[in-house]
């Protein structure tokens, strides 16, 4: 009889724990080239892509009812380089969190973590983009999305963004984050 429960028990441990909508990190597994209201996360060139060197991830310990946050800078690639801040303002949350952020890769979006956290007052997040290829993009058309906890995307509130083709300059500055998911550049 313990045979016949431990194989139901792990039958369906295998069953439920393998849906994609178990994600132990949160909504931000969802499909990366995900399309709503016509929009499309920013992705490098497929050359900028296979140059990216490493896995570029930071994160910090940060108590919520005093608030902090960091700045970050390196180099994504020989090619690309960011420059970025996180600041949680005081009262955000309670207790210590492990605030992390990994740049993608692939589009020009950070997934932030502990994901699915909200918070009582927004995070600020600020990045620039230094050498992305933006030859075929157009500028009037750039704007910076967030995932929703159902998986769309929605507009972020934020101060400005600036997109210089020419330059290949992409950034956005003070972008509200009501909660962790993915952020990034749409177009």
């Amino acid at each position: 009889m313990k045979k016949i429960l431990l194989t139901i028990a792990v039958a369906a441990l295998f069953l439920f724990g393998c849906q994609d909508e178990n994600s132990i990190v949160g909504p931000v597994q969802k499909q990366v080239q995900q399309t709503q209201n016509n929009h499309q996360w920013l992705t490098f060139p497929a050359d900028q892509q296979s140059s990216i060197e490493q896995l570029f991830y930071l994160s910090k310990s940060i108590d919520g009812a005093y608030g902090g946050g960091f700045y970050f800078r390196g180099n994504m690639s020989r090619e690309i380089y960011v420059n970025g801040k996180i600041s949680v303002p005081a009262g955000a949350y309670t207790g210590t969190k492990k605030i992390g952020i990994t740049l993608n890769s692939e589009s020009v979006s950070a997934d932030f973590s502990p994901s699915p956290t909200t918070f009582n007052k927004p995070v600020l997040y600020s990045i620039e983009y230094y050498g992305v290829d933006l030859s075929n993009i157009n500028p009037a058309q750039i704007d910076f999305y967030y995932i929703d906890g159902n998986g769309n995307l929605v507009k972020a509130k934020y101060s400005s963004i600036k997109v210089d083709v020419k330059t290949g300059f992409l950034a956005v500055y003070d972008a509200q984050l009501p909660h962790f998911s993915r952020y990034g550049f749409v177009n």
